[in-house]
């Protein structure tokens, strides 16, 4: 007689394959996850509006420090004078409320730095030390080197 082999029609899943792939789905979200906060975490670190606004101020402040003929640090330290060689007019820069703010020959008002809570200036020749607290309680501080040119 004629036997017929029948083969076994696999359709589907399994029960074992199908918890297999919600494992492997389970991980990976989980990895998501992880780089995803790790991602924020730097973004927090390294692209606040503080540390950005820190950095432009440094930049336009360290323009002021060139062919400088005499500076003073007066106030409670949070004001400094800038005289320049030749005709250029003297500079202000000090803090005015939560301001670092800079004026020409004691005129005018130009915000260079907002959203402060305390500045200092320390002036040991040849380096100006700027520090800057914030009211979130971070502290930026940089040197600069200055010289002063003599006639």
């Amino acid at each position: 007689m004629f036997q017929s082999r029948r083969r076994p029609i696999k359709n589907g899943y399994t029960l074992l394959e199908a918890l297999y792939h919600l494992v492997v789905f389970i991980l990976f979200s989980q990895l998501i996850v992880l780089i995803l906060v790790w991602i924020q975490k730097q973004n927090n670190t390294y692209l606040t509006d503080i540390h950005t606004t820190w950095e432009l101020f440094v930049t336009d402040f360290q323009q002021y420090l060139e062919q400088i003929e005499e500076i003073k640090v007066t106030g409670n330290e949070d004001k400094i004078e800038i005289t320049y060689i030749g005709d250029r007019d003297s500079i202000q820069i000090s803090q005015l409320s939560d301001v670092i703010r800079k004026q020409v020959r004691n005129v005018g008002n130009v915000p260079m730095l907002i959203g402060i809570q305390r500045l200092k200036f320390e002036f040991q020749e040849p380096e100006l030390k700027v520090m800057v607290k914030y009211p979130n309680g971070i502290v930026k501080e940089r040197s600069f080197f200055v010289q002063i040119h003599e006639e």
